[in-house]
C-alpha cells in the first residue's frame, strides 16, 4: 500500500508542470509604456501605443493576463486573437510596482512588439492638415519621452495606408498628385508636398500607420 502512494504521488509530480505561471513586473514587460505616459493626454491625443508578446514568432492570441498589484488588487489585462493587449496599465501602478502574471510556462521565451500608431480610423478620405499634425505631435512626444536619448529616437515622417492600393493628393488651387508608394503601401509627407489639404484612397486601408522612410 505504501509503494502504490509513493508511485501515486511519483507520477502526479510528473504529469503536473512546476510551475503554470509568468510573472514580470509591468514595467520591464511593457517598455516605454511610462515613459509615453508621462506625458500630458492633451499632448498625444492622435497617438496610441500598443503591445504583443510572441512565442516561437507566433502571437499568442487571447492569452490570459492579469496584473497585480502591491496592495493585492488583481486587473485582467485582456488580450485580443492578434496578441494585442487591449487595457495597459496606468503610470501610477507601473511606477508602484505591479507585476503581470501570464498563463504561460514559467520558463517560456517570449519576445515583445511594441507598435507606436495613429487613432486615426481606416477611411477613404483624410485631411491633409490633420495628417501633417499627427506626424508633429508623433515627433513631440517620441522626443519628450525618450528624454536625453532623444536624438537616437526614429523620426517619423508621414502617415502610410496599407493595402488601399493608391491614392491621390489634392491641393488648395484643385490640381492632384498620384501619392508615394513604398513596398506597395501609399504614403503621405507632408515636408513633400506643401499645400495639400485632402489625400483621397483608392481602397479603405486595413489601418492608419506611421512612415519613418525618407522617400
Amino acid at each position: 500500500m505504501r509503494k502504490a502512494l509513493i508511485l501515486a504521488a511519483a507520477l502526479a509530480a510528473v504529469a503536473t508542470p512546476a510551475l503554470a505561471e509568468q510573472t514580470a513586473p509591468a514595467g520591464k514587460l511593457l517598455p516605454f509604456l511610462d515613459k509615453f505616459l508621462k506625458v500630458p493626454p492633451a499632448e498625444r491625443t492622435r497617438l496610441k501605443l500598443s503591445y504583443a508578446l510572441r512565442r516561437d514568432g507566433q502571437p499568442l492570441a487571447n492569452l490570459k493576463a492579469t496584473l497585480v498589484e502591491k496592495t493585492g488588487a488583481r486587473t485582467p489585462l485582456p488580450v485580443n486573437g492578434e496578441g494585442y493587449f487591449e487595457r495597459l496599465p496606468t503610470l501610477s501602478q507601473i511606477e508602484g510596482g505591479a507585476e503581470i502574471v501570464l498563463d504561460v510556462p514559467a520558463d517560456a521565451k517570449l519576445g515583445k512588439l511594441m507598435s507606436f500608431g495613429t487613432q486615426l480610423k481606416p477611411a477613404g478620405e483624410y485631411d491633409a492638415r490633420e495628417l501633417a499634425m499627427t506626424v508633429t505631435e508623433a515627433n513631440t512626444v517620441i522626443g519628450k519621452a525618450a528624454g536625453p536619448m532623444a536624438f537616437m529616437a526614429p523620426k517619423m515622417t508621414g502617415i502610410a495606408f496599407p493595402k488601399a492600393e493608391s491614392g491621390m493628393i489634392v491641393f488648395a488651387d484643385g490640381h492632384s498628385t498620384p501619392l508615394p508608394e513604398a513596398e506597395q503601401t501609399p504614403y503621405f509627407r507632408p515636408a513633400d508636398h506643401q499645400g495639400a489639404v485632402r489625400v483621397k484612397l483608392t481602397k479603405t486601408p486595413t489601418k492608419v500607420a506611421f512612415y519613418d522612410g525618407k522617400k
